[in-house]
């Protein structure tokens, strides 16, 4: 049973959601806590499968899984690695905090929450293993589809725009998709990342240059996914509609776009000359607007969950500056940051619902109401603060302090240095100002009050259910977990970033004997 689960482990994460979601469909019928059981069972078992894969690739080379053992490069092949391994992990502990907040009655408010939910795992988890872009497609479009639905689940007008210019921007960028998966077919016969970077090895002349303009679109692809300026206005306006665990799911989305994005520049299109230098100093340039842009959004956010919105965005600037410095040192440190600041995203997103459900009709707004709050929302929302805003001794700090030092020798460091730490400085003052008014500022004893806060019963603003609490304070455990075990999770970050930076042993998984491969057939 041990060597199945094994010689399995590369699919579990995607084939424990997949079959969940059919069963929850099924089963749509049925009263909600056996919906509620079916997605439980499922996200524990993807727990489990998570982190045995997490440690079978941590003690052994990447492991391929070819579906029908089709030879690769043909046929669906799913790669775990380090890299892949630990993003599914991550996206588990996330799934399983926003399914237990979710489960105090927000999947209720529309059918086949669960289902769905289920089937945007199978995109994440899907786009982390896949082995080859076509299938990178596949899963981009069923993420896509599935976060659409989970984002207008409960309904609204905001909802319903935020929406729509959520899911055009998305369909404009899987056109582009398809028109560069159809240059590097037609050019190289294969869309199986390990296979081209074989190809690209004796390519030369026009194709080179159509590989580049494939590779061109297939990085304004991942761009977009991970909202670079000017592609990260839908940003902001799709996570502060969303309900609160939907936001929370949402905080890993546009990190599949950033190792979707180091995943193809390293393993297909770094070890060629044709295509080594795709990305460069202009990627840095635009990482670096994107961190300004949220800075400045982080200030001129009305709401907390906009705020929290902007956070997402700014820790994704940072991210991005890992494909064109590409080096081992800084890949490794924002590995600790992308773990980092994903969990305490979700925390932060989690959080802002449960403000908004104690402050009544004034919900997450940033102004003053009379409504008493919990201490321990105080002392959560101070908690992450300081972690966003990358204080001592929280684990954003440790994850940024990690970066610096590891891009210190870069040709653009002292912008690096002062773009990120002038934008700390900004997101801590616009979060000290936020934390007043939400906690300790209230409104003149003179001034009105709405009428439907009036009527609101004592009951509505005081504390939240125990499974909302639970799931948010969990992820802030882990949040300081992570400041705990700094070293162990650097030196794992450390690891993953040698493996890929050496791409040899991904391809060498892949397609172990290249010379035996028959292209007679190939275009």
């Amino acid at each position: 049973m041990m060597s199945f689960l094994v010689m399995h482990s590369a699919i579990l994460p995607v084939l424990i959601p997949f079959v969940s979601s059919i069963v929850l469909l099924i089963a749509a019928r049925r009263d909600a806590t056996m919906q509620l059981c079916i997605a439980a069972v499922s996200t524990l078992l993807l727990l489990a499968a998570s982190a045995q894969l997490l440690w079978l690739t941590d003690h052994l080379p990447p492991l391929a899984y070819a579906l029908g053992e089709w030879r690769p490069p043909f046929g669906i092949v799913l790669v775990a690695d380090r890299l892949a391994a630990l993003g599914v992990m991550l996206s588990a502990i996330l799934a399983a905090a926003a399914l237990l907040y979710a489960s105090a009655g927000f999947d209720q408010k529309g059918r086949h929450f669960h289902a769905i939910f289920q089937l945007q795992l199978v995109g994440i988890n899907g786009a982390f293993l896949t082995g080859d872009v076509f299938n990178l497609f596949v899963f981009f479009e069923v993420m896509l589809l599935a976060s659409y639905i989970l984002l207008a689940h409960g309904g609204g007008l905001d909802k319903s725009r935020s929406g729509f210019a959520y899911v055009t921007l998305n369909l404009a960028g899987s056109a582009v998709f398809l028109i560069a998966l159809g240059l590097i077919y037609g050019t190289l016969g294969t869309l199986n990342l390990a296979d081209i970077a074989i190809q690209l090895q004796t390519v030369s002349g026009n194709e080179a240059s159509l590989v580049r303009l494939a590779g061109a679109l297939l990085f304004t692809v991942f761009l977009l996914k991970a909202a670079v300026l000017p592609l990260s206005f839908w940003l902001p306006h799709a996570y502060a509609a969303a309900g609160a665990p939907v936001a929370a799911l949402f905080a890993i989305m546009t990190k599949v776009g950033i190792v979707a994005l180091l995943r193809v520049e390293t393993i297909a299109f770094g070890p060629a000359a044709a295509t080594a230098d795709l990305v460069g100093d202009w990627l840095v340039i635009a990482a670096l607007a994107t961190i300004a842009l949220a800075a400045l959004g982080v200030l001129a956010a009305k709401r907390l969950q906009t705020l929290v919105a902007w956070l997402v965005l700014s820790s994704a600037g940072v991210l991005l500056l890992l494909a064109p410095l590409g080096e081992r040192e800084i890949t490794a440190a924002g590995l600790y940051y992308l773990v980092q600041s994903a969990i305490a995203g979700a925390a932060f997103f989690l959080l802002s619902g449960l403000i908004s459900d104690a402050r009544g009709a004034a919900a997450d707004h940033l102004s003053a109401a009379r409504s008493n709050m919990p201490v321990r929302l105080k002392l959560g929302f101070l908690l992450l603060a300081a972690t966003a805003a990358g204080l001592p001794p929280f684990s954003g700090f440790i994850g940024k302090l990690m970066l610096l030092s590891s891009v210190s020798d870069a040709s653009m460091a002292a912008a690096i240095w002062a773009v990120i730490l002038i934008a700390g400085l900004l997101t801590t003052v616009a979060l000290a100002k936020a934390g007043s008014r939400l906690f300790w500022e209230t409104p003149p004893e003179t001034e009105a009050l709405p009428p439907e806060t009036e009527a609101l019963p004592p009951a509505t603003q005081a504390a939240a259910h125990w499974r909302q609490t639970a799931a948010c304070f969990s992820l802030m455990t882990i949040t300081l977990l992570l400041v705990v075990l700094a070293r162990p999770l650097s030196d794992f970050c450390q690891r993953t970033a040698m493996q890929l930076h050496q791409p040899t042993d991904y391809i060498h998984a892949v397609i172990p004997q290249p010379e035996t491969v028959n292209r007679v057939n190939r275009p």
